[in-house]
């Protein structure tokens, strides 16, 4: 088995999404000053590779500490569309077979990587939330910081949450080739939390 981190370091120099709160780290007790160093940390919900909830667009939805655990845990396919210039569409995915209940895409967002924000990330468009909704997926993954365009009304979140679709976004994913993995990610469990941090890696030939 192999292991993969596709998840990004948390730090005070970690970018995020314009309008969101910062991340920010700093030593609330210190050795030796005290017995032991203690941290006090603050963040947004959708800080670095996070887990969004459907509450992030539905007062209604469920909360992250509410979603059943097992939905962070299962077979996933990676797919590399890395041609794609601007977003996603149907026709990209159509072009794959993908057979399990986990998807991550990896595009061109990977390479450039995550050392400051860029407004012009790779996004899905609403073709390609409507096929991965026929296909039955019920985890979707991106290396952008969001699935949707940035700064357009956002109708692709909440058509994954009507469809009873889990999202997980910036993941970290350029060391990870086209293939099936094993998924584990889980949030950490915030009451009445719309989204959480994550600390999520694939497995290669668990299943072998």
């Amino acid at each position: 088995m192999k292991f993969y981190d596709i998840s990004y370091t948390l730090s005070n120099n970690t970018p995020i999404y314009p309008g969101n709160p910062d991340f920010n780290i700093e030593r609330f007790l210190e050795i030796p000053k005290d017995q032991s160093n203690v941290s006090l940390v603050s963040f947004g919900t959708h800080t670095a590779t996070h887990i969004d909830a459907p509450f992030h667009v539905n007062n209604e939805g469920q909360t992250i500490d509410k979603i059943n655990i097992e939905r962070f845990f299962g077979k996933c396919n990676v797919l590399d569309i890395s041609f794609s210039k601007n977003k996603i569409t149907r026709e990209d995915l159509e072009k794959y077979e993908i057979k399990n209940d986990f998807l991550l895409i990896k595009t061109n967002n990977s390479n450039i990587g995550f050392d400051e924000f860029h407004e012009d990330f790779i996004y899905l468009d609403l073709s390609a939330a409507e096929y991965i909704k026929e296909k039955g997926i019920k985890f979707i993954g991106v290396d952008g910081p969001s699935v949707k365009k940035f700064h357009e009304k956002d109708l692709i979140h909440e058509f994954f949450f009507k469809n009873d679709i889990i999202i997980a976004e910036n993941l970290k994913l350029k060391d990870v080739s086209e293939g099936e993995y094993l998924f584990v990610g889980f949030p950490l469990k915030i009451a009445g939390a719309d989204a959480s941090p994550a600390r999520i890696i694939l497995v290669e030939n668990y299943y072998e």
